[in-house]
């Protein structure tokens, strides 16, 4: 089995190095690794030629990481494709583990291994090898996937712990990832449309967390995950198994009520309500109605007796 790496790369100078570093100390090589830049402002590509020509290196100006995680894709040899954010580390056995998971499961159209997170610039140092032995190698069907990743988005959360066969992305046509900011998100809920996924718990991966890396506009964000349900709508509509459209559904409300709930706490009322008034359409849930309509009528109280609304900035 032939892996390809592939890494984005934007104003990566401060934690560059660590990630390339992980990748070229793993205990199984990978076959290439293919980074692009997508427009640095700062000096990562000059840092990035010195890895040449054990990386190969593009650049384009900066079209967003979608873009370029899709540019990776079309250009990737390898049968198998690992995903790497620019500041994140690999533990040595982490492609080992993921072909083990893939030759366990040869059917799943991606596979992930737990991480651990960690804060600041520094490189970070695995003190304690995880435990490979009686790793749990965990079969997760479209269904239970797509539920879980809507739930606890955590365990799935980032590209750094994900592998997937060429050929699922292939069928996934040109742009398997859109908009930027939240591409990951759209990979992961269409992935529950192609097949299941392999899962082990196992900490292989250290997510870097910063100030820069983590986004503070928390209704930015949540706009673009409504964005993504609404541009997946019609092709989970279409999909074979009913019971993963009314998932959808049902995820789809509580996401636009989540919105509504940031959009109150920054005065704008009346998109809050069309928000709410959208969880309502072709939602037979009646335990969802029942929220949404809550919703609703609590945006019509007066303010002294309206709930706290959450901040559209993290803390």
């Amino acid at each position: 089995m032939k892996i390809s790496v592939v890494i984005p790369t934007y104003n990566s100078a401060a934690t560059i190095k660590a990630t390339l570093d992980s990748v070229i100390g793993q205990t199984v090589q990978p076959s290439e690794i293919l980074v692009l830049d997508d427009g640095s402002t700062d000096n990562t590509v000059l840092l990035l030629t010195a890895y040449e020509p054990r990386i190969t290196l593009f650049r384009q100006e900066n079209k967003g990481v979608a873009s370029a995680r899709n540019f990776l894709c079309q250009r990737a040899g390898g049968d198998l494709i690992a995903f790497l954010d620019h500041d994140d580390v690999w533990h040595p056995d982490y492609l080992g583990v993921q072909r083990k998971l893939l030759d366990a499961f040869p059917d799943v159209v991606a596979a992930f291994t737990g991480h651990v997170n960690f804060r600041g610039y520094d490189g970070y140092v695995w003190d304690e090898v995880p435990s490979l032995t009686n790793a749990h190698f965990e079969l997760i069907e479209p269904l239970s996937f797509f539920r879980r990743y809507n739930e606890t988005t955590g365990m799935f959360a980032s590209m750094s712990y994900c592998c997937i066969p060429k050929k699922v992305l292939a069928a996934m046509g040109d742009e398997p990832f859109r908009v930027s900011g939240v591409d990951d998100s759209y990979l992961c809920n269409v992935l529950s449309l192609f097949g299941s996924v392999a899962y082990t718990p196992v900490p292989l991966v250290a997510y870097r967390i910063t100030d820069e890396a983590q986004s503070k506009n928390r209704l930015k964000a949540i706009s673009l995950w409504v964005e993504v349900f609404r541009i997946l709508e019609d092709r989970f509509r279409m999909a074979a198994d009913a019971r993963l459209y009314n998932a959808f559904a049902l995820a789809f409300a509580a996401k636009r009520r989540q919105y509504a709930k940031i959009l109150m706490g920054t005065g704008n009322t009346s998109e809050a309500r069309m928000q709410i008034r959208h969880s309502l359409n072709k939602n037979v849930n009646p335990m969802s109605l029942a929220k949404s309509l809550a919703l609703l009528l609590m945006t019509f109280f007066p303010p002294r007796w309206q709930p706290v609304w959450p901040s559209s900035c993290r803390e």
